[in-house]
């Protein structure tokens, strides 16, 4: 919610290769469709945050063919941005992210293809003010899986993850939730999957999830598709806030 519309916040890319200015984010007015906001050239596998009067996005950098860094854009009007690397790539490339507020300052969730181990997995850090972000190498998930696209919010002590888990040995992908109190004992739910895939419209993939609540409902909106051609991006609605949803 930004000033008091549902906004949606769009990565725009080509399905394969392009230039960088064929990548950038783009903010809309969720109800009309209205532009609100083009930037971050370059940039994509996004998400957005609101803190206070300031709007937050979190993005990785499309260079050389792969995703790098995350990169901090944030503004208080939409038009002038202030933007700055807030977690730097090791031995791997970093995709998408996701940020909270937790239980002592905030916590951001993104995804790595580490080759120490299977891709993907997602690894933590965290900051006192959405600028400066610290590792947090202790704090991981899917060390041992395909665990990817993560979006992460915290209610009543849990850190909630949703995210993608591939049905090996199947081409075959769902939505997944997990917590933990401290971001490295996990607790899987017993109702897995959140979100699988439904009829053709939906291939074989639902991804990508993202979480809001608006009018006392949950939206989940999800990318469905079949991982290589095409996609699509749907949502899902639980009648009922997202501290319950995430909850049952």
């Amino acid at each position: 919610h930004w000033k008091g519309r549902l906004c949606r916040m769009e990565c725009i890319r080509p399905g394969e290769g392009g230039t960088r200015e064929d990548y950038y984010l783009l903010l809309r007015d969720a109800e009309t469709g209205a532009e609100l906001a083009r930037f971050a050239e370059g940039y994509g596998l996004a998400s957005a945050f609101v803190d206070g009067d300031t709007f937050y996005a979190f993005a990785s950098r499309w260079e050389d063919g792969n995703w790098n860094d995350v990169t901090r854009f944030s503004s208080k009007d939409l038009n002038q941005w202030e933007t700055g690397v807030v977690i730097t790539q090791e031995d791997e490339h970093l995709f998408n992210s996701s940020v909270c507020k937790g239980a002592d300052g905030y916590v951001m969730a993104y995804e790595s293809n580490d080759p120490a181990y299977p891709a993907f997995t997602t690894k933590f850090a965290a900051s006192p003010d959405l600028n400066t972000w610290t590792k947090l190498p202790e704090a991981t998930f899917g060390t041992n899986r395909y665990t990817a696209c993560p979006f992460i919010s915290h209610v009543n002590g849990y850190y909630y993850v949703l995210y993608l888990e591939r049905r090996a040995p199947r081409w075959y992908f769902e939505t997944f939730i997990t917590r933990s109190k401290d971001l490295k004992t996990w607790e899987l739910s017993g109702s897995n999957p959140v979100l699988a895939p439904a009829a053709l419209a939906e291939g074989i993939n639902v991804s990508d999830p993202d979480l809001i609540e608006h009018e006392g409902k949950t939206r989940l909106y999800y990318a469905a598709g079949d991982q290589r051609t095409w996609m699509d991006i749907k949502w899902a609605e639980y009648e009922g806030g997202i501290t319950r949803f995430l909850e049952e």
